[in-house]
């Protein structure tokens, strides 16, 4: 039996976690986790989704407000003695002190094919940068921004009308059992890990709220791009009558015939409504006015039939 612990938070952790108990291999022997959060309009404090988990299955839970120099959270957590620890996707660098705790490895799952896209927001940005595929490796952790050595790889194949809710629907099936999987067979020396080349590695930031503000200068590939990656969270929007304008749904033609300066609304002869830019157009099929319920574009028209040949301001991003 191989006693691991968890450094979890969000839903494709809880899918991860679910698939190591499923495994008579392993045991479970604690959870560290975010702490618990407001949610909704009532702001209610609400445990996440590992948390949850943990909790039905008996698992020790521990939510340290802070990790760095937490003597007493270090205290706590060798007393479990367990071979390994996992990290999935828990948005923070661990200091040396705490990896050197398992009696074996510290292991991190991490959503790209590295060293490609090292760091906070791996899955998001292979979209925005419109690549074919990804996929998920499984490394020795250091106290570097994943740059630890690999020990096995799984490619995901990215759909075109993929978006950040589907991808990260796509980790969730595949990530656990191929972790569980590739662990077992590390534990038996089946796999040396390996060093990366520090030449090909990229790097991708925190994604926050303010970049989904759409730039029509650009070209509407760019931008189908970016709302691939933002789609759920944060969103890709413009501005209408001072409010914002989110595009929920949307795809990109790579034809037009026309003068129009970029973020001109027009509809065709077929009743499709796009938007101008740089290069080609940005067609939209659903979208939410600020304060308003999300509608088809169809029915967003009946009541702002204005939106037709409307500007809608271009910001540089």
């Amino acid at each position: 039996m191989i006693r691991i612990w968890f450094f979890w938070t969000p839903h494709l952790s809880a899918r991860v976690l679910q698939d190591f108990l499923n495994h008579p291999e392993f045991e479970v022997v604690f959870v560290v986790t975010g702490e618990d959060k407001p949610i909704g309009r009532h702001q209610i404090i609400t445990p996440n989704e590992v948390k949850t988990l943990a909790q039905q299955k008996d698992i020790p839970i521990l939510q340290p407000a802070r990790i760095r120099e937490n003597t007493v959270f270090f205290d706590e957590i060798r007393k479990y003695n367990a071979d390994y620890f996992i990290v999935v996707a828990f948005g923070k660098i661990l200091p040396q002190e705490l990896l050197e705790i398992p009696r074996k490895y510290p292991i991190n799952v991490h959503g790209s094919l590295l060293p490609k896209y090292r760091g906070a927001s791996p899955i998001q940005v292979a979209l925005i940068s419109g690549e074919t595929e990804t996929g998920v490796t499984i490394m020795v952790m250091n106290e570097k921004m994943d740059e630890g050595d690999i020990i096995d790889m799984k490619k995901i194949i990215i759909s075109e009308d993929e978006t950040t809710s589907t991808l990260f629907e796509k980790f969730a099936e595949v990530s656990g059992d191929f972790a569980a999987e590739t662990l077992l067979k590390f534990d038996k020396w089946e796999f040396t890990p390996q060093v990366q080349d520090v030449n090909k590695a990229t790097y991708c930031k925190k994604i926050t709220k303010e970049e989904g503000l759409l730039d029509f200068t650009k070209s509407a590939k760019e931008l189908y791009h970016l709302y691939q990656g933002f789609t759920p969270w944060p969103g890709v929007y413009t501005t209408f009558k001072g409010k914002k304008l989110i595009i929920e749904k949307c795809f990109y033609k790579d034809s037009w015939e026309g003068t129009q300066i970029p973020g001109t609304v027009v509809q065709a002869d077929d009743k499709i409504i796009s938007i101008i830019c740089g290069k080609w157009t940005l067609t939209l099929s659903q979208v939410k006015l600020e304060w308003k319920k999300s509608q088809s574009i169809q029915e967003f028209l009946n009541g702002q039939r204005e939106f037709i040949w409307n500007i809608l301001p271009s910001f540089i991003i």
